[in-house]
């Protein structure tokens, strides 16, 4: 299995002053395409790409596999790589598009669920990437003319989650001092049900020597199925040194019990 490690948009160095300006211009919505297909069925959304810039582009459009790390970054595979990957049943209208400027074109999604049950027994994704692409110049010379430069990709997040897939289910297991920051807290936590979740966690300090309260900003973060995920909490800067009874919250949405777990913690 090879993994493939991008960002969600990038530029070529000795690019990225001229790109920079037409990149802000550049578009593609919406940016999620959820399906709810059970085995057998088939539906077709449409993304529209466009072009605000004041140069003629163009795109080329490709799927990968995709999951989230502990931390939530974005890990890239070969299309039909993973056991939970959809791309197989998804098709698009067309794989490149060029686009003048001011101008906007629609993109057919299809995604097509085999007869099979077992395809149906649990949530799948993928990613559409929509990268826009420069041909060569061909008047240059051999040290600068590439066939094709990568400027700018856009992912689209593909969502399949049969009707019948329908547990939510967390659990927080501990909160522990991460290793490489100084206090700084990471709350352990599972998505130990069947669909991707939209999650919220918070902490809150109450200091032992005078039961004062501190309450930290509240972080919003996605879960897929069966994900373990680190969230993390820097404490504030100006918090009083000294020992904290410390309660990290998990909250995963409508229908599911809030999950808790307690620490004490020593600010030095």
């Amino acid at each position: 299995m090879r993994r493939l490690y991008f960002p969600i948009m990038f530029a070529l160095l000795f690019l990225c002053c001229a790109f920079n300006a037409v990149a802000q211009n550049l578009g593609a919505f919406p940016t999620t395409l959820d399906f709810k297909l059970a085995a057998g069925q088939g539906e077709s959304q449409v993304v529209t790409v466009s072009n605000g810039s004041t140069r003629k582009v163009q795109f080329k459009l490709y799927l990968n596999d995709w999951v989230r790390d502990s931390m939530g970054g974005h890990i890239y595979y070969r299309a039909d790589t993973l056991s939970r990957s959809c791309a197989k049943w998804v098709s698009l209208s067309t794989t490149f598009i060029e686009l003048e400027p001011g101008q906007s074109k629609q993109v057919t999604v299809k995604l097509q669920m085999p007869e099979d049950p077992n395809a149906t027994k649990e949530m799948k994704w993928a990613m559409l990437f929509i990268e826009t692409v420069e041909e060569a110049n061909a008047s240059a010379s051999k040290t600068t003319a590439a066939s094709v430069r990568n400027l700018l990709r856009i992912g689209v997040h593909i969502y399949q989650t049969p009707p019948n897939v329908t547990k939510k289910e967390i659990k927080a297991y501990d909160l522990v001092p991460a290793k490489d920051a100084a206090n700084t807290y990471n709350l352990v936590c599972q998505n130990t049900g069947d669909v991707m979740l939209e999650c919220k966690a918070h902490l809150e300090l109450s200091a032992v020597a005078d039961g004062s309260k501190t309450k930290l900003d509240q972080i919003e973060f996605p879960m897929f199925p069966q994900q373990r995920r680190l969230v993390t909490f820097e404490l504030p800067k100006n918090l009083a040194k000294g020992k904290y009874s410390a309660l990290a919250v998990l909250d995963g949405g409508e229908d599911i019990s809030l999950e808790a777990v307690e620490s004490e913690i020593e600010v030095k």
